[in-house]
């Protein structure tokens, strides 16, 4: 990627950019209400300099917010446990260098495999690092130990139940009825499109879109109230999300298998639509050049290397440097969007001492200090879609109040330094590894989801082929197909924003993939799939097709070819059983 003066000057741009925010106070408000209640418990609990300490635990509350309440409650509960294992293993082996270099490591790689593969939401795994980093510093300023971990624990499981029931009590539009709105203006579009005068390259950017949104909202829906809803609310959205489904299938089928009948039942719509189980997530994670594994050797690599120069200069206990290469590296992003980032947390650092001698040379104490910093939490949820650095300064303020208060005999001044140096490290490790480790992982990353999407597809033919298409083999390789296929337009997405002219041909190769899928897909919902479509013919062809291929690497393929034998592929397979 080279970047010319144009091209500096739009990056400093977005570099001071503000971003508008509609609305963001409410989300920060809710932040600020389940802090609020940790912070009290543990203060009542263990005293006010421990409810500082709190602080981090608790913002694990807010993870996942966009999610039903049902599958938060799953998702608060797995990480609170892995929270607080993360936190006693941090804090029993603080004082070891190496021994904690390596757990660090190891947490890194672990959370950020588990988080991306399972849970894959804003704002990342960023406090299962933290935590840890946190609680091995603890225990060498004085604090035992013992105390660490029952604070961590409070913290985190206070201000996750609070989190729900606030969710319960204050949210009047539900993530489900959104995600449904959603599905059905995007079908509406799709199906209203005028096909005489609408291009076709749109025509297949309203499909692929209202597909989707559907499975999409088929996801979500699950998510709130699991494959069997009982009250009528949630069986007359089960129902409309069906209808739209089938509306999408039934004009599949006009256009690219005229004359084929359409047999759709709710009961097998209800197997098919819905995410894919656990296990098949975190195998994906796990697989080679994923974008969790991608994203878990980064932050582990730069993990690993923050705590070896942190050691070796001799600088003292990394953990402010490990937090800061958690903050910069957990959110899914492109090289720049992140090298922006780690420049945000440099500037938000030196700006944010300066806010923090402001505040400490008032000598808050007791309940002046929580209450300073619960106003800067504020702030920090205010800013930080806006322009991260001007989060950075409230955040650095904070986070210097907590550290004063675990250790308050070492002199502030002292402090301070120490952060700014760590905040180097971590941010110049973070882009390091960013840059050099992967320069051309987009390609690598890309390639490998769309070869994992032409298995799916290759997989679904030949169960089709074998008339096992509504066994329940059947039902799983459609869902895993469609699950395929939205990953491939997020990667994609994501890997054109970092490398934009190598991987601009992949668009014809997405929208090649997606008709292919979406007209098999639709053969499995006619009254005979075995006639609607050549299955074993197509699956030939597609074997050949993926034997073809070169393994995955970071060398780049010609697109356009795939997608030309995919193109084959739908002719051999519609053409030789034209009704």
């Amino acid at each position: 990627m080279q970047l010319g003066p144009e091209a500096i000057n739009r990056q400093l741009l977005t570099f001071a950019e503000i971003k508008p925010a509609p609305g963001r106070w409410k989300f920060a408000l809710h932040v600020l209400t389940i802090v609020v209640v940790a912070v009290t418990l543990i203060s009542v609990l263990l005293g006010p300099s421990m409810g500082l300490v709190g602080i981090t635990g608790a913002f694990l509350g807010f993870i996942a917010q966009s999610r039903p309440v049902r599958s938060r409650l799953v998702i608060l509960a797995g990480l609170n446990v892995t929270y607080i294992a993360c936190v006693t293993v941090g804090a029993l082996v603080g004082r070891d260098p190496v021994l904690l270099t390596l757990v660090l490591t190891l947490i890194a790689l672990l959370t950020v495999i588990g988080y991306n593969s399972l849970v894959a939401e804003p704002p990342g795994a960023m406090f299962l690092i933290m935590g840890p980093a946190i609680a091995s510093y603890l225990p060498t300023v004085g604090i035992p130990v013992g105390k660490v971990i029952l604070v961590c624990a409070i913290g985190c499981v206070s201000a996750s139940a609070t989190s729900l029931l606030l969710q319960l009590v204050t949210q009047r539009r539900h993530a489900e009825q959104d995600a449904l709105d959603t599905a059905q203006e995007a079908v509406a579009a799709y199906l209203d499109a005028d096909r005489a005068t609408t291009p076709r390259h749109q025509l297949a950017r309203l499909r692929d879109q209202a597909f989707v949104s559907v499975f999409g909202a088929s996801m979500i829906l699950e998510d709130a109230v699991g494959r069997e809803p009982r009250m009528r609310q949630w069986r007359r959205m089960n129902a409309t999300l069906r209808r739209l489904h089938l509306s999408i299938i039934q004009q599949v089928v006009r256009v690219h298998l005229p004359g084929r009948t359409v047999s759709v039942s709710g009961v097998e719509q209800r197997r098919y639509l819905g995410r894919p189980d656990s296990s098949y997530l975190l195998r994906w994670g796990l697989s080679r050049s994923s974008l969790p594994w991608l994203a878990a050797r980064r932050m582990a690599a730069a993990v690993l290397l923050t705590c070896a120069i942190s050691y070796g200069s001799h600088i003292g206990h990394p953990y402010w440097a490990v937090m800061t290469t958690a903050l910069v590296m957990s959110v899914t992003a492109d090289r720049l969007a992140l090298t922006h980032r780690a420049l945000h947390r440099v500037t938000g650092t030196v700006i944010g001492i300066g806010l923090f001698f402001a505040i400490h040379a008032t000598h808050p104490s007791g309940l002046t200090l929580l209450v300073t910093a619960l106003v800067l939490v504020f702030c920090i949820q205010m800013l930080a879609v806006r322009n991260y650095a001007l989060a950075v300064i409230f955040a650095t303020a904070m986070a210097l109040l907590i550290s004063t208060a675990g250790s308050p005999y070492r002199p502030v001044g002292s402090i301070a330094g120490e952060r700014v140096l760590e905040t180097l490290i971590g941010a110049a490790t973070s882009v390091a590894v960013i840059w050099v480790a992967g320069r051309r992982a987009p390609i690598a990353l890309v390639r490998r989801q769309f070869r994992r999407s032409l298995r799916s597809l290759e997989r679904l033919l030949l169960l089709i082929a074998d008339g096992e298409q509504s066994t329940d083999r059947g039902y799983a390789a459609r869902r895993d197909l469609s699950f395929e296929q939205l990953q491939c337009g997020r990667i994609l997405q994501l890997a054109q924003t970092d490398l934009p002219a190598d991987l601009a041909e992949w668009n014809l190769l997405e929208t090649s993939l997606n008709e292919a899928s979406y007209v098999v897909l639709a053969a499995c919902w006619t009254t005979d799939p075995p006639r609607a479509i050549d299955a074993e013919k197509m699956a030939g062809v597609l074997a050949r097709m993926i034997a073809a291929l070169p393994p995955v690497d970071t060398t780049m393929v010609d697109a356009r070819v795939i997608a030309g034998g995919l193109q084959r592929m739908l002719e051999v397979g519609k053409h030789l059983n034209a009704p």
